[in-house]
């Protein structure tokens, strides 16, 4: 279920700072996944919905961490190691927001 959530794109946000790292991920509503995430290793995972074991929420973010992470490798990594910073946001999210924000004016891609 956590791959099927990770293909439905409801990973909505994805950051990371140093080693902190935090997703929100779409459910029943919006849930919050944090880990830590050093030399390729993910500890202390954590997702704020019921389940007491790994759930898909969690699946979902670690299956975006790792495009997102091949991404930055292949395209952006000095970058990255410059700030040891990324933050992503589905675009679908970030549209949503600029527009139901707004009461008038004009957005363009």
């Amino acid at each position: 279920r956590g791959h099927d959530y990770y293909m439905e794109t409801r990973v909505r946000y994805l950051s990371l700072n140093g080693t902190k790292g935090c997703a929100i991920v779409e459910g029943t509503r919006a849930y919050t996944v944090e880990f830590e995430y050093q030399n390729g290793t993910v500890r202390n995972l954590l997702c704020d919905c019921y389940c007491s074991y790994p759930c898909k929420h969690e699946v979902a973010a670690m299956l975006q961490l790792k495009e997102i992470l091949d991404t930055i490798d292949s395209k952006y990594t000095d970058e990255y190691n410059k700030t040891g910073y990324f933050a992503a946001v589905d675009k679908g999210t970030l549209f949503s927001f600029a527009v139901d924000g707004s009461d008038s004016g004009s957005f363009v891609l």
